[in-house]
């Protein structure tokens, strides 16, 4: 739950950079009274959180996380499925067509880094990944704020999420009501109600010998053909 607030509060208030150099600060003090050290085990934790920051900051729409239920099922390659990997595929295709590399690449990282993030981490760990972000963004944004409470709410709000565990499920289900047109989406939930309770029987493992993972690559590398195709056809005397 609380996750889903800071997302939802970073989208709607647009909190600057120095968020994660707040964040950055509350984990490394919070780190002095803990005897947890950081280990090899927080690295897939640690490399998807950072994930999905990165993937909204490049496509700036939480709509995107509401698309988890097929990258799971897919990525996964439940048995059972193929209709819902199908149909799933065949709109995406045509959603992520609409948009520039930005944004496709963004809709990837959100979706496969959320699906990845599952145990909470060591506060040294999560100290890293804001000490990463805020060295990112001091190259690549501007650290200029409009307004430094809401800075140090989203800060507060990312210590928060992070002392909590979730279900993805419920995160992806409400990243439907943050775009109207993302309502449509609701049919992927509708078609693969329990893709959750599989994931999670599953292990959060992949099947064995289940290659439908190859799906989402098929489709980007259609997109990519297409896109050169109209180059060349544009350029043609």
């Amino acid at each position: 739950m609380w996750s889903i607030l800071h997302f939802v509060f970073m989208h709607y208030c647009q909190p600057s950079a120095w968020m994660h150099v707040i964040a950055t600060g509350i984990f490394a003090g919070l780190n002095q009274f803990t005897t947890k050290k950081i280990s090899l085990q927080d690295f897939t934790g640690s490399a998807a959180l950072f994930g999905m920051y990165i993937g909204y900051y490049l496509t700036k729409e939480l709509w995107h996380f509401a698309y988890l239920p097929w990258w799971v099922v897919t990525i996964c390659g439940f048995r059972k499925q193929k209709t819902f990997i199908s149909l799933g595929g065949v709109l995406l295709g045509f959603i992520l067509h609409c948009f520039d590399w930005k944004i496709k690449i963004g809709h990837c990282l959100m979706n496969i880094s959320r699906m990845l993030k599952l145990d909470q981490q060591s506060i040294a760990s999560l100290a890293l990944v804001h000490l990463s972000l805020s060295i990112v963004f001091y190259f690549t944004q501007d650290y200029s704020t409009k307004s430094w409470y809401i800075d140090m709410l989203a800060g507060f709000s990312a210590v928060i999420a992070a002392c909590f565990g979730e279900n993805i499920s419920w995160f992806s289900i409400v990243m439907l009501f943050t775009e109207p047109l993302a309502m449509g989406l609701a049919f992927l939930h509708a078609l693969s109600p329990f893709w959750y309770d599989y994931y999670k029987n599953n292990h959060f493992r992949m099947v064995k010998y289940a290659f439908y993972f190859v799906y989402p690559i098929c489709i980007l590398i259609a997109l990519w053909f297409r896109e050169e195709l109209t180059y060349i056809r544009g350029h043609l005397p």
